[in-house]
């Protein structure tokens, strides 16, 4: 650490950091050069826009569990706004950059590239770019210029100087190419939460609204336009939409630049009021914005409701409202990388379907932005879904952006806010709306597998204990007569009583009918028990194709046949439409197993699983009538959030 004092007014002065060279004083704004112990005064910094920024000179923190404090910061503007770009050192001497830019945090240091860097013109959003064997895609082309400085910095800063600047993501990374030096600057470094970072020496949090008192309670104005009362609410705004007058006011130190005025024909009147604050997700909420949109698909004209969210350690989140339907939704700090037009990826393991795509179009905005918003605003989108997931692209001539939204029940909604007013109608199936079906017919599922198991084991429990027994098996030869002529079969015992005793006939009958009249006798009592069968088969070839009529074999059961020994008497005619003798395999079987029982139970059982998967599926298919892909084009797209 050097000390030294300003040579314009004597205060003192820190460089802290080895590769600072520059610093500006913090009494009289003097940029100084270091020149080994002297400091030469380059002359006054210019002022530096006024924000809400939490941070500032002195503020530390911690990144992958290393220390680190601010020193310095550049502040830069571009057309939809500015951001800060804060020079950050850590406990072993390397300094940083912490990005603070729409709401989100950027945590990244300078590297080496080997491979040559593409020209800035040559750059579009979604524009793949290898560099190092990793694959990046353009998310962002800003040209910007320095607003000014402050702190300890590693190369000068001099208001009005231009930057052009490419952002792009990939591997879960963030890469900025700095074009304002040749060549290029290129810094590598990650998105992260503001509560990760564990920052301390910030800069005092206005308190929040009193009981009863308006929820407007952060930096208020008026609107230079009907002086309407406005307020700002996070350091990350840019504009706000006047609700009196539909003015578009830019903010810029404490001067407050009408930017349009814009002759809305189109006043809404937002069912979550701005100011409203609840819980969601775990985070404290506060509805600093709302814009309606419109566009779509080709062939539908549809629009939709978006309400900017703002948490001081969250940041930025929307609320999405289509058709009754809500989505809660943030930008993707690691977006997957997909061409246009792709029916389906995989992203964090789960499979995303293309659902929707076209354009749209703000329509209407009030309240507070983190970009210079303004009525017309276009941009394309693609929506892909993964129920309750949705993904969003939107892509414009200067950005590429993914969002992901969780649908959210108008209850859960209602609950989280507070809200007594019943909530817009839903209506139909949204593009993400979880199917209230799948559990439904999972558990369906899984009670008709454990009913059909508990049906198997009894089944097979019945079989085992019940085992069949052939007790008779004999071959007869059954001739033509004029009359009906009579068999009798051999002897055969019952040791126990029987459930059930099955007689098979098995013949060879062919283009010919059989007459059976079968009694069981017993031997030694002479009860009977009788039993008529007719048996037919007939099958041949007629216009070259080969049929098939009856059957040869054919079966009877005698139910409960007492111990005992026993014989049948078969009486049996047979057809004149074929004058060959019939060959009978007879079969006696004791306590034959029965299946007929068992299948048709499982064919029951399976009725409700086909019912609970038919309703199932028409839920899906009220789903995608409404999507790019289905059989209508329809108004499913859901909308996400930034431009």
């Amino acid at each position: 650490m050097k000390r030294a004092s300003c040579p314009s007014c004597a205060a003192p002065v820190v460089f802290r950091a080895a590769t600072s060279i520059y610093v500006v004083c913090a009494f009289c704004r003097s940029t100084l050069l270091r020149s080994g112990e002297d400091l030469q005064n380059l002359g006054r910094m210019a002022d530096l826009l006024e924000d809400s920024s939490r941070l500032q000179i002195g503020s530390s923190g911690s990144f992958r569990r290393r220390h680190f404090a601010v020193i310095g910061r550049i502040q830069l503007k571009y057309e939809a706004g500015f951001w800060n770009e804060w020079h950050i050192l850590f406990d072993d001497g390397r300094s940083a950059w912490l990005a603070e830019a729409a709401g989100e945090l950027i945590v990244s240091a300078q590297v080496a590239v080997s491979d040559p860097l593409p020209a800035f013109a040559t750059l579009a959003p979604e524009m793949p770019v290898i560099l190092d064997g990793r694959r990046f895609i353009v998310s962002d082309l800003a040209t910007a210029r320095c607003i000014a400085g402050e702190g300890e910095l590693p190369f000068k800063v001099a208001a009005g100087y231009a930057v052009q600047t490419a952002d792009l993501r990939g591997n879960g990374r963030c890469l900025t190419i700095d074009y304002s030096e040749t060549p290029p600057l290129v810094f590598v470094g990650q998105a992260v939460a503001f509560a990760d970072l564990q920052l301390d020496n910030l800069r005092a949090e206005r308190p929040p609204a009193a009981e009863g008192a308006s929820q407007v309670d952060a930096r208020a104005f008026n609107c230079p336009h009907c002086a309407a009362p406005l307020a700002i609410h996070s350091a990350a705004i840019e504009s706000i939409a006047c609700d009196s007058c539909g003015s578009i006011i830019g903010v810029e130190n404490e001067n407050f630049r009408l930017l349009a005025h814009a002759a809305q024909s189109l006043r809404e009147v937002p069912w979550l009021p701005l100011g409203s604050q609840g819980r969601l997700f775990g985070s404290d909420w506060r509805v600093i914005g709302f814009l309606r949109r419109s566009g779509g698909s080709p062939g539908s004209d549809y629009s939709w409701s978006e309400y900017l969210l703002f948490d001081a350690q969250q940041g930025f989140a929307w609320l999405i409202e289509d058709q009754g339907h809500w989505n809660f939704a943030r930008s993707l700090a690691n977006p997957p990388a997909v061409g246009r037009g792709q029916a389906k990826f995989r992203h964090d393991g789960q499979e995303f379907k293309r659902f929707n795509s076209g354009q749209a179009e703000v329509i209407y905005v009030v309240g507070e932005f983190y970009w210079r918003v303004a009525v017309g605003e276009r941009c394309d989108f693609e929506d892909y879904v993964c129920p309750p997931l949705l993904l969003s692209r939107e892509v414009n001539a200067r950005e590429a952006t993914w969002s992901q939204g969780e649908y959210l029940s108008p209850v859960e909604l209602c609950a989280g806010f507070g809200i007594r007013t019943p909530p817009p109608k839903r209506r139909g199936v949204y593009a993400n709306q979880p199917n209230p079906l799948a559990e439904t017919h999972r558990a369906t599922c899984r009670l008709f597998w454990q009913l059909a198991l508990a049906a198997t084991i009894v089944q097979l429990v019945f079989a085992f204990l019940f085992a069949s027994q052939v007790v008779l098996r004999q071959r007869l030869v059954l001739t033509p007569q004029n009359d009906e002529a009579t068999l009798i079969s051999q002897d055969f015992v019952l040791r126990k009583r029987a459930r059930a005793l099955l007689v098979r006939h098995d013949t060879n009958l062919l283009n010919n009918w059989l007459s059976l009249n079968t009694t069981l006798v017993e031997k030694n009592t002479g009860e009977a028990y009788l039993g008529l069968q007719e048996i037919s088969h007939y099958k041949g070839v007629e216009d070259g194709e080969g049929w098939s009529e009856g059957s040869p074999a054919d079966e009877m059961v005698f139910q409960a046949v007492p111990a005992g020994t026993y014989h049948l008497v078969i009486e049996y005619e047979l057809g004149k439409d074929n004058a060959e003798s019939v060959v009978d395999t007879l079969e006696v079987v004791r306590n034959p197993t029965g299946w007929s029982n068992y299948v048709l139970l499982l064919i029951f059982l399976a009725i409700f699983p086909l019912v609970s998967r038919w309703r199932r599926d028409a839920f899906e298919a009220r789903r995608w009538r409404d999507s790019d892909l289905g059989d209508e084009p329809g108004s499913g797209g859901s909308r996400t959030d930034e431009d």
